[in-house]
């Protein structure tokens, strides 16, 4: 059943949420409402359309679906299926740093399995990819030392009675993990020294993911011509799928007092359009994203108060979510310009100023004819110079004899 929510005065300053339809940010706004106290609803679009927009003829099921795929792309709802009865059910991925709950009911209906690893991959996203028992970063990419690995921690451990729902699990190191176990109740966490070396794991899995991205671009660029008259293919993500592109929270969510304003989830990159030679180029001594901040900073950084940290984070998350490097670069161009922060949230602002651009306008070169044209133009007025010159010459010789 509905149940009374609250909308956060951030939420109409959301530069994620901008971009997006109207009917978007008034479906994201209603899941508040369908969800239960741990945010998860059922994800179907006949449920969402009786429930959201039952007076609203003019918006078919189809469109319904639109927009609610249009949440999940974002990150901002992770569907998934869920129970015996495998029913499509979806889960507000910060409810619950976004809403406040007083005497919360337990959920009835399935948490997601956390046997799926996207699932884990969410509340690390949620998480911001630290573990919430150390404070330590967590690779995004599995590393040698096992120890410093993704782990989904039960803050209410499920041999006394907790759950795999939302609210009773966290994101955090293996070792972090084991050595909650076997500490004595009653007795501080401290962190196992197996963590020695965290932040050289944390490194290798950014670098990784983002050579990745590298190589899966040449790859397309090495197989562009070939594709470029083959019939496009559909599609074929599932719904499941949807929630790799952010890497942290979700913009929205993640702000007010209960979220930091500057761990804002990666934002959906715009379509990748033909691009021509690489703003910055990766040669294989440093990481691009080291490059590409040091290229930013070096031209933008007097007289602005930039972070050198907080914009590699930002464009390590980018690059790590898929999104083309020159895009990045010209999204960095257009908030150094403007003397904006470098925040997902910006990132997403010079996204769609620069979908809006018409970059694909090619200048038309000269035909041959044309230069032809142009050159016989300039003969005929060096000719008629020449002309000229001699009637001077001949006149003024006439006047001289006189």
């Amino acid at each position: 059943m509905p149940r009374i929510r609250t909308v956060k005065p951030e939420f109409w300053e959301d530069e994620l949420l901008g971009v997006m339809p109207r009917d978007a940010r008034l479906l994201f706004i209603a899941t508040f409402n369908m969800a239960d106290d741990e945010g998860i609803l059922r994800w179907t679009p006949a449920y969402i359309k009786a429930q959201a927009f039952i007076y609203d003829d003019d918006l078919s099921l189809k469109h319904v679906e639109e927009l609610m795929t249009m949440l999940t792309d974002a990150g901002m709802v992770f569907p998934y299926i869920g129970g015996v009865a495998r029913q499509q059910m979806a889960v507000v991925v910060n409810f619950r740093k976004h809403q406040k709950i007083n005497r919360p009911q337990k959920s009835k209906l399935p948490a997601p399995p956390l046997q799926n690893y996207k699932v884990r991959d969410m509340y690390a996203r949620r998480d911001g990819w630290t573990c919430q028992l150390c404070g330590l970063s967590i690779p995004r990419l599995p590393v040698v030392n096992d120890a410093h690995n993704l782990s989904i921690d039960h803050i209410r451990p499920q041999s006394a009675g907790g759950t795999d729902h939302p609210s009773n699990v966290r994101a955090a190191h293996q070792a972090c993990t084991h050595g909650r176990r076997v500490t004595p109740e009653g007795e501080e966490f401290i962190p196992p020294q197996s963590l020695a070396g965290i932040d050289d794991s944390v490194s290798d899995a950014l670098n990784r993911s983002v050579s990745v991205h590298d190589s899966a671009m040449n790859d397309s660029l090495n197989h562009s011509v070939n594709e470029a008259d083959a019939p496009s293919i559909p599609d074929m993500r599932s719904d499941t799928d949807s929630d790799m592109y952010s890497l942290n929270h979700s913009l929205t969510e993640g702000k007010g007092r209960e979220g930091n304003r500057e761990r804002k989830g990666t934002p959906q990159p715009p379509a990748a359009e033909p691009s021509g030679r690489p703003a910055v180029v990766q040669t294989g001594e440093r990481a691009i994203e080291d490059r590409m901040t040091d290229a930013f900073l070096e031209r933008y950084r007097a007289g602005n108060a930039y972070s050198q940290r907080q914009v590699r984070k930002v464009i390590a998350d980018t690059l790590a979510n898929g999104t083309d490097r020159d895009e990045l670069w010209r999204a960095l161009e257009r908030l150094g310009s403007l003397s904006k922060p470098v925040s997902a949230g910006t990132l997403q602002f010079a996204f769609s100023e620069i979908r809006r651009q018409p970059d694909n306008v090619v200048p038309m070169r000269p035909s041959t004819a044309d230069q032809r044209v142009a050159q016989g133009q300039a003969l005929a007025a060096m000719f008629r110079e020449e002309e000229q010159r001699a009637l001077d010459a001949g006149h003024h010789t006439t006047q001289e004899l006189a």
